[in-house]
């Protein structure tokens, strides 16, 4: 039976194209009969491809766009390819993601397209194809996935333009990457350090924990000696026992 799109289990099939010719040609066969969207993650190469003046691929792409086709992509904005990526935001609802590796794009929820890493302003030395449903389904989840995590491409320019540092939050469960990372923090301050302790665990009766007592201090003072100034807020109660 087919579905909603018209395929049915006869139609899938997956393909490798090595020419880049044919690899072109395929392409362009599939992206004139999109009619809703495409989902597009590339490398840090990939937006010089999609952007070259009066190339079949540019064309294409442009040609959806009036179509009304949604069309996102996710790629690696870097200095190296600012002015491609700006130029890509023109087509596309464009995002940031870093040290993407390889293609891949889906297309309508029929199509998969893959190709290993690229060179700019080439097309890929070969392009997997697939319409295998279970497939296609699996990627557009993955994308979608790297698409919430993905940061907008105007945020990723402004970056790099003005060489801001980038604000983020996020909960490390690991105790040991959790050491790791707190160390190397206290060892890379340079003026001040500014840090609120727990007076107890639900696993000792003690006043500060066993890491902060055995390494932490020792740490601390250390860094205090290269004239780093530090601020500790703990409860009083644990005064006694520092």
């Amino acid at each position: 039976m087919p579905d909603s799109h018209g395929h049915s289990l006869a139609d899938e099939k997956t393909e490798v194209l090595y020419d880049p010719d044919e690899s072109i040609r395929t392409a362009l066969e599939e992206w004139k009969t999109i009619q809703h969207d495409i989902s597009v993650c590339t490398d840090q190469d990939g937006p010089s491809i999609f952007v070259i003046p009066n190339h079949p691929v540019t064309s294409a792409y442009l040609e959806m766009k009036k179509r009304g086709v949604r069309m996102r992509s996710i790629s690696e904005i870097t200095e190296d390819n600012i002015e491609f990526s700006k130029e890509l935001m023109k087509k596309y609802d464009l995002r940031h993601l870093d040290e993407i590796k390889g293609n891949f794009g889906i297309s309508d929820g029929i199509y998969y397209t893959a190709s290993a890493k690229t060179h700019q302003s080439s097309p890929p030395p070969l392009l997997i194809v697939s319409t295998v449903k279970a497939i296609v389904e699996q990627q557009q989840y993955f994308f979608d996935m790297l698409w919430r995590k993905a940061i907008p491409a105007k945020q990723r320019i402004k970056e790099i333009e003005q060489g801001l540092k980038r604000e983020f939050m996020e909960t490390i469960q690991d105790p040991y990457e959790t050491q790791k990372i707190f160390e190397s923090l206290l060892s890379s301050a340079d003026e001040e350090i500014l840090i609120m302790l727990p007076t107890y665990t639900k696993m000792t009766n003690i006043s500060l924990d066993y890491y902060e007592q055995k390494y932490l201090f020792p740490l601390l003072k250390h860094v205090g000696e290269r004239g780093v100034k530090i601020r500790l807020l703990i409860n009083k109660s644990a005064i006694e026992n520092i």
